[in-house]
């Protein structure tokens, strides 16, 4: 791993555990091994430090997702954004437990939420119009209400592996997907 993978590692740990303002370079340097002077070398500051865990985050949850936006048939696509939740957080959970923790007040991690939710989205509404719903956009919007519900309590351990399992499984029978 390169220094400034590292960096990006320790931070993330140390911002998932303490929260971002707590969080001094100093601390994060300390954790990576290396000095603050290499941080704002790669980062400039420590807003720019988050962004790029924000950034490599939504990208290797895009990498996991992009194959299913591609899903020609309605129902297998219903049942990965159904799954998407509990994938996504045991997928890279210290970034989504931090990013369960910054969103509401973080602009920057707001934006790339969603950036990365409305493609999903656009796709639900498709999806519902296709199976001859009645509301398609409105029952979209309801499903990624639940999906983003779902992944916020299982990366903040209010929901358990078999709590998502069990919601997961009450959606798939709602939609006739079983």
């Amino acid at each position: 791993m390169s220094k400034k993978q590292d960096i990006l590692a320790a931070a993330l740990r140390l911002f998932t555990k303490n929260g971002v303002r707590a969080t001094s370079t100093k601390s994060i340097a300390e954790e990576a091994n290396t000095s603050e002077a290499l941080i704002f070398r790669h980062f400039k500051t420590k807003d720019n430090l988050l962004e790029g865990i924000i950034r490599n985050g939504y990208k290797e949850a895009l990498t996991l997702t992009t194959t299913f936006l591609e899903h020609k048939e309605p129902k297998a696509f219903l049942i990965q954004m159904i799954d998407l939740p509990q994938t996504l957080v045991d997928s890279n959970f210290d970034f989504w437990r931090m990013q369960y923790k910054i969103l509401p007040l973080n602009s920057i991690a707001q934006h790339y939420h969603n950036s990365f939710m409305k493609p999903s989205g656009d796709k639900l509404a498709e999806v519902f119009r296709l199976l001859g719903y009645e509301y398609p956009v409105e029952e979209s919007d309801v499903l990624i209400l639940l999906i983003d519900g779902i992944w916020k309590s299982y990366a903040s351990d209010r929901f358990t592996n078999e709590r998502c399992n069990s919601l997961e499984k009450l959606l798939k029978i709602k939609y006739d997907l079983n």
